[in-house]
């Protein structure tokens, strides 16, 4: 999937196709799940989160990005540490450079951009590599997860 978002005065396309993940690779010699399991841990705590509160929302994908997307920063509180910013930068330009193979070299892209803000970058780059995660056919099992815990919710408020 790609999608277009704005950074500062600057439209860049994303893509969370699994080309960024070859590109970050090839330009900082690491793998970025390894590199970043503590993004990838919140990320799936992230998505327990808000499967247990959606109760009757339908599960799509769309729904689940868009209820993460409004929670990035609470959820993301663990990771605020000065490595934060490299992950987020990126990450941002791997999936831009799967998009432009013209794109220069990391810090060079960077230094394009006057601002880069993170209330707008973090919850768009956050929501790609969660629909890039999850595929069609697990959301079938996170659904049937979503049903379970809404139960349980239930049985517990129930008992009290």
């Amino acid at each position: 999937m790609r999608k277009t978002i704005t950074i500062g005065d600057k439209e860049v396309t994303l893509s969370n196709g699994i080309a960024w993940a070859l590109e970050y690779r090839d330009q900082f010699n690491e793998d970025p799940i390894q590199k970043h399991i503590p993004l990838v841990a919140t990320i799936g705590e992230s998505i327990a989160t808000v499967l247990s509160e959606m109760d009757g929302d339908k599960l799509t994908l769309t729904n689940l990005s868009r209820s993460l997307q409004g929670r990035v920063f609470e959820l993301l509180i663990p990771l605020m540490q000065t490595e934060f910013l490299d992950i987020i930068i990126n990450v941002t330009w791997a999936m831009a450079k799967a998009c432009d193979d013209e794109l220069p070299p990391p810090r060079e892209w960077i230094e394009q951009f006057d601002e880069f803000p993170l209330d707008v970058v973090v919850p768009e780059v956050y929501g790609l590599l969660v629909s890039g995660f999850v595929s069609t056919k697990n959301l079938k099992s996170l659904s049937k997860m979503k049903d379970n815990l809404v139960e349980q919710a239930q049985a517990n408020k129930n008992q009290n």
